[in-house]
């Protein structure tokens, strides 16, 4: 599918400050204005539409983090809006017209997109990193919401000019987008700093102010229980049993696939547990927020989130084994198979030892079927949370991996490799 000429783009103000001033509704559905400079096509506005009419839906929610009395604010908001698009470039290899959350590096003229250190055998070809800290320290990049490219089989998302490796790339920016959801602010200097991305050209760069023009009865339904969503009262669950079906662009073999699924405690209204916690008074609350068919899928290769117990290293066996406190199976994974799925996880998240230490909420997003599934994780640097592609095969290594970088992040780092412990990518 080749995309069709660019339409003419007319400057417009630059909108800084508060979004979503007084507006003057035409329809009565989601309206996204296009400010400074239209987006390049059709095609371009109708996907861009469509993610950002789905992610209307979901409220402001909080991560609640027992073990330490944290809790995280998110705005699901923008997160679905990433992990949509995050869900297609991950179906495509990455070669796709969409990018989310691009960091580039604004020490650089012009900045230039920091690509993937775990896929340096791939050289100049490799994509963009999807570790949200590139390089320690502040203000040395920005990720803009979107990057829409100009050849989706190249996966270079910047100008022209040099990666990190001295290899050069042509100009495939083809247009920079910042979406403010109702609320979102758009500061001076992130301005600026999105400018320099594209090179100073207003014609690079277009803000998407996003207004929810739904009757308020539609907006309420978002956010209550309607007398189609009854309560799980039978099974004693906390959550709707919403199942929603993203508008994920996947690639249709001829036995199309399962549709991707939102799982249903991004409705729950309230704090959310998580899954890194263990059992609380026997009750995984995390594992509760989960659907039937997503604990299903976990409960043979990752049971023990639903059980009370500890996991406990073996030196003599150089394995980890799970001690429940229940009398259900026991499970363990030895140190060559935790390494061999680090190494796996790192190459398709980019996610490193220094940022694993640091996660201390982690919740599944979606059931993308067969491949993929999107991870949300908070943070504990700036209070980040991010959206992460893990592929199915690897989900229970990843939550493992998690629970024990909180629970015995010494023994965990000397198996997984202490000698690069508190490194960051600087690719």
């Amino acid at each position: 599918m080749e995309l069709p000429d660019l339409p003419d783009t007319p400057g417009a103000d630059i909108p800084t400050g508060t979004n979503n001033q007084p507006w003057d509704c035409t329809t009565t559905g989601v309206e996204m204005v296009e400010k400074q400079s239209r987006l390049p096509t059709t095609n371009s506005r109708q996907y861009l539409h469509i993610k950002v009419e789905y992610a209307m839906r979901f409220p402001r929610l909080s991560a609640e983090i027992r073990r330490n009395g944290k809790s995280y604010q998110m705005s699901l908001k923008q997160l679905m809006l990433s992990g949509l698009i995050r869900v297609d470039e991950i179906k495509r290899d990455y070669r796709w017209w969409y990018k989310a959350e691009v960091p580039f590096d604004m020490r650089t003229t012009p900045p230039r997109p920091f690509l993937s250190s775990t896929l340096l055998e791939e050289g100049a070809g490799r994509r963009h990193t999807t570790n949200p800290f590139p390089v320690s320290g502040r203000g040395i990049y920005r990720r803009p919401d979107v990057i829409i490219v100009k050849n989706m089989n190249d996966r270079w998302p910047g100008l022209a000019g040099p990666d990190t490796e001295g290899q050069m790339h042509t100009d495939n920016l083809e247009r920079l987008v910042e979406v403010k959801f109702p609320g979102d602010k758009l500061g001076q200097d992130q301005y600026d700093d999105y400018m320099i991305i594209v090179g100073l050209k207003k014609t690079k760069m277009t803000i998407l102010e996003i207004h929810d023009c739904r009757p308020q009865e539609q907006q309420w339904s978002d956010q209550v229980v309607n007398v189609t969503m009854k309560a799980w009262k039978t099974s004693g669950a906390k959550y709707w049993p919403l199942f929603l079906y993203p508008p994920i662009f996947t690639p249709r073999p001829p036995a199309t696939p399962v549709p991707a699924k939102i799982e249903p405690w991004t409705y729950a209204g309230k704090a959310v547990a998580d899954l890194s916690e263990g059992a609380v008074n026997n009750i995984a609350a995390g594992w509760h927020a989960l659907s039937e068919e997503m604990q299903q899928k976990l409960s043979q290769a990752a049971g023990w989130l639903n059980d009370s117990g500890e996991w406990v290293y073996s030196q003599g066996y150089q394995a980890w084994q799970w001690v429940s406190q229940t009398g259900h199976a026991v499970a363990s994974w030895k140190d060559e198979q935790l390494r061999a799925a680090w190494l796996k996880i790192q190459k398709t998240t980019d996610m490193t030892l220094d940022m694993l230490k640091q996660v201390d909420w982690v919740q599944v997003l979606t059931d993308v079927a067969v491949t993929v599934g999107v991870v949300l994780v908070a943070v504990g640097v700036g209070v980040l949370i991010v959206t992460l592609g893990v592929p199915e095969a690897l989900l229970a290594a990843f939550l493992l991996i998690i629970r024990l970088a909180i629970t015995a992040w010494e023994a965990l780092a000397a198996v997984l490799g202490a000698g690069v412990v508190g490194t960051l990518a600087t690719q």
